[in-house]
C-alpha cells in the first residue's frame, strides 16, 4: 500500500488556494491592472513628443594655418598644431550649454521654440541639458559627430546645422583673438630688442664664429643680437601680418554631412501602458498577499 506523502497534498492544497484565491480576487486584480496601465497611457500622452537627429561636421584644413604657425605657441608649433587647436576648442564651444544660451537668444529664428521657452519659463541652457552631446557607436565616440534630442516646437535639423555655423564663426573670432594678442606680444619684444641693439650700435647681427678649437659657436639668443636691421624688418612682416588677420576668415565647410530626417526618440504609449499593466498587476497580487496575511492574523 501506497503511503500518502503529506508534503505534497499540503503543496496541492497550497496550489488549489492560491488558483482559487487569484480568481476570487480577479476583480480587483483587473482593476488595479487597468487603472494603472490608463495611468501609464496617460504619462505618456502628455509628456512632450522627443526627437533625435544627428549631424557630420568635418575638421578645418591645416593650410588655413599655415600663415600663423610662426607665431603660435611661441615659435615651436605648426599649422597642424594650430588646428588640432582650433579643433579643440570647437568641440568645446560646440557642447557648450552657455554657447547653445547665446545661439539661441541671437538668432532670428526659432520664434516658435522661443515662445515655448518662454511658456515653460525655462532658458535654452536648461532646456538644452542632457540633450546635445557626441554620438557613440559601441562605447565608442564618432569623431565630429553629434546628436541633439529636441522636441516638436523646435526645428532640431535646422538648429543643429545653424548651430554648426554659428560655431565655426565663435571659434575662429576665438582663435584670432589669440593670434592678435601673440602677434602684439612678439611687435613688443621685438621693439624692446632694437632698443637694446641701439645702445650698442648693433645694426646687423652677430654671425657665427669659429672659436680657437675650430668648433662653431652658436649666435646669442637674445634678440637684439639679430641687429636693428633685422628686428625692423620683422616688425614690418608681424604688422602685415596683423593687418592681414583683422580680414581673415578662415573659411571652410564645417558641415560634411547635414542632419536630416530627425527620428522619434520617446517610446509608444503603448509601451508605457503594457508597463503600468505588469506594475498594477504585481501590486493588486501584492494587496492580495497582504489581505491573506491580515485574515489568518
Amino acid at each position: 500500500m501506497k503511503k500518502n506523502n503529506p508534503y505534497i497534498a499540503d503543496d496541492e492544497i497550497d496550489l488549489g488556494d492560491l488558483v482559487r484565491t487569484l480568481w476570487r480576487e480577479k476583480i480587483l486584480i483587473l482593476s488595479i491592472s487597468v487603472i494603472c496601465g490608463l495611468v501609464g497611457y496617460l504619462y505618456a500622452y502628455f509628456q512632450p513628443q522627443e526627437f533625435k537627429t544627428e549631424i557630420q561636421l568635418k575638421n578645418p584644413p591645416s593650410q588655413l594655418f599655415e600663415p600663423y604657425s610662426q607665431i603660435f605657441f611661441n615659435n615651436n608649433s605648426n599649422s597642424n598644431n594650430i588646428a588640432g587647436q582650433f579643433i579643440s576648442d570647437f568641440k568645446l564651444n560646440f557642447l557648450s550649454l552657455d554657447n547653445l544660451q547665446s545661439f539661441t537668444e541671437e538668432s532670428g529664428g526659432f520664434d516658435n521654440f522661443k515662445a515655448y521657452l518662454k511658456s515653460r519659463n525655462i532658458s535654452a541652457r536648461e532646456y538644452f541639458k542632457n540633450k546635445i552631446n557626441e554620438v557613440k557607436e559601441k562605447n565608442s565616440i564618432i569623431p565630429n559627430k553629434y546628436f541633439l534630442v529636441f522636441t516638436k516646437e523646435l526645428d532640431g535639423d535646422i538648429f543643429l546645422n545653424n548651430y554648426a555655423q554659428f560655431t565655426k564663426k565663435k571659434t575662429i573670432l576665438g582663435i584670432k583673438k589669440i593670434f592678435k594678442l601673440l602677434i602684439e606680444n612678439q611687435i613688443t619684444n621685438l621693439e624692446d630688442a632694437i632698443e637694446k641693439a641701439k645702445l650698442i650700435n648693433l645694426e646687423k647681427p652677430i654671425l657665427q664664429s669659429m672659436h680657437q678649437t675650430n668648433q662653431l659657436i652658436n649666435e646669442p639668443d637674445d634678440l637684439f643680437y639679430k641687429g636693428r636691421l633685422i628686428l625692423s624688418q620683422e616688425i614690418i612682416y608681424l604688422k602685415r601680418l596683423l593687418i592681414k588677420l583683422e580680414d581673415e576668415q578662415f573659411n571652410y565647410e564645417v558641415v560634411l554631412d547635414k542632419p536630416l530626417n530627425s527620428t522619434a526618440k520617446e517610446m509608444p504609449n503603448s509601451g508605457y501602458f503594457i508597463i503600468g499593466l505588469m506594475l498594477g498587476i504585481f501590486l493588486s497580487l501584492a494587496i492580495i498577499f497582504f489581505k491573506s496575511i491580515l485574515k489568518n492574523n
